[in-house]
């Protein structure tokens, strides 16, 4: 055999035997049988139990899954080594915000924090500082830009004082109604203009409200989870800027409790009680999540886009194990297609030898020697014609002799 053919046989041996240790694997598992399952065994999550009936591994029993980070409660609860992460305040804290102090007309506000770990960008209750007004007369006895003085520069057309700062008209350069420029500094989210601590101008906020945001005096600036269609989003929270699409099923809460349909099938949980994954307990009682449960259930929705941790595997092995039968099978045909096309040369070279024996030109010697003998038998086995006889070799001696015990039988 030709160190080729030897060395694909050896290829198709070992595609074999990958073959059959991958099937193994994937083998049923024997009644009664338990093993580790889940994925995370960190923070307050854990492993669960998954045991074998009827052949078939059952559902994850008994793990703890992660969960959205709860702010100020000293746990890991989305168990990513991390406690409290990312939570800027404690839900239900309060903190002065607003002027720079309560001089004048000035009044702190409040801003608390939101559910989410935020501070909401919301001040309320403030007074900020305005422009000084003047009114038609000599003022109205308020500091109301909050600087300390009261009605100054309200003598209109006063040394010093213009006149274009008290007639609330955006004229001479102002930046706002009589703020800016040459007049006092705008303290005003809707100018459009960033004299606070502002981080972004001229903002859709929602609802067509429009204006400055960020900091501590504004409002809070859009983001693509603030359950609001702003900032050019196609619907709420999705398309325009947002990543999420809004065409994709997966992020779509078709129940509107506040969890998409790919959040549902991760958390197994549905605010409204629903059955997610069909198992014929609601939501709100099943302890045992569809994803992840080590078992990729297409009957029930999973794909590996919704849960990879389930499918994704799955159809990996899947397409290994065909692609292995694929280059087994192309081994084999080449194997035996080798072999033949050897044989075939063989039986060719053989028959090519035997058959020259036979021609004119290439009889061996031997072969003439007893086709002359056997012409001259046939001679001598003739009546004779009474002329003499000439002299016979010994070998046709023989075959004249033949031929006569043939005839008399």
């Amino acid at each position: 055999m030709h160190l080729n053919q030897k060395l694909l046989l050896r290829s198709s041996f070992l595609f074999v035997l990958v073959l059959l240790v991958s099937f193994s694997v994937s083998a049923a598992c024997t009644d009664g049988d338990s093993r580790q399952c889940g994925e995370y065994n960190k923070g307050e999550c854990s492993y669960g139990t998954q045991y074998c009936e009827d052949e078939r591994w059952g559902f994850c029993i008994g793990q703890n899954l992660p969960n959205e980070e709860v702010c100020d409660d000293s746990k890991d609860n989305d168990c990513d080594g991390l406690i409290d992460e990312g939570c800027e305040c404690t839900f239900g804290d309060v903190r002065v915000c607003g002027p720079v102090n309560e001089t004048g007309i000035c009044i702190f506000g409040s801003e608390v924090c939101t559910e989410y770990g935020e501070w909401s960008g919301d001040c309320l209750n403030a007074t900020l500082p305005d422009v000084e007004k003047c009114g038609t007369g000599s003022g109205n006895s308020l500091d109301d830009n909050c600087n300390g003085e009261v009605d100054e520069g309200c003598n209109l057309g006063s040394a010093g004082v213009p006149v274009t700062c008290t007639n609330r008209v955006k004229d001479a350069g102002e930046e706002g109604l009589d703020c800016g420029g040459p007049c006092d500094i705008c303290n005003s989210c809707e100018d459009g203009i960033l004299e606070k601590d502002e981080t972004n101008i001229n903002v859709d906020l929602g609802n067509g409200l429009i204006s400055d945001c960020g900091g501590l005096n504004c409002p809070s600036c859009p983001t693509c989870n603030d359950h609001v269609k702003n900032q050019g989003e196609e619907e709420i929270d999705c398309g325009g800027p947002c990543s999420v699409s809004c065409n994709d099923p997966q992020s779509e809460d078709l129940d509107d409790d506040g969890l998409t349909l790919a959040m549902e099938l991760q958390k197994g949980t549905d605010p409204n009680s629903f059955d997610t994954d069909f198992d014929g307990i609601s939501d709100a009682k099943d302890p045992y999540p569809l994803c992840p449960n080590n078992f990729c259930d297409t009957l029930r929705g999973e794909t590996s886009e919704n849960c990879p941790a389930d499918c994704k595997g799955e159809s990996n092995s899947g397409l290994i194990v065909f692609l292995i039968i694929i280059v087994v099978i192309v081994a084999i045909a080449l194997f035996f297609y080798f072999q033949f096309k050897s044989s075939a040369k063989k039986l060719s070279d053989k028959g090519g030898k035997a058959w020259k024996g036979f021609g004119p030109s290439e009889m061996s010697s031997e072969v003439k020697t007893k086709k002359q003998s056997y012409s001259r038998s046939r001679v001598y086995a003739r009546p004779s014609s009474g002329k003499g006889k000439q002299s016979e070799t010994d070998t046709e001696k023989m075959l004249r002799k033949s031929v006569e015990a043939i005839k008399k039988k």
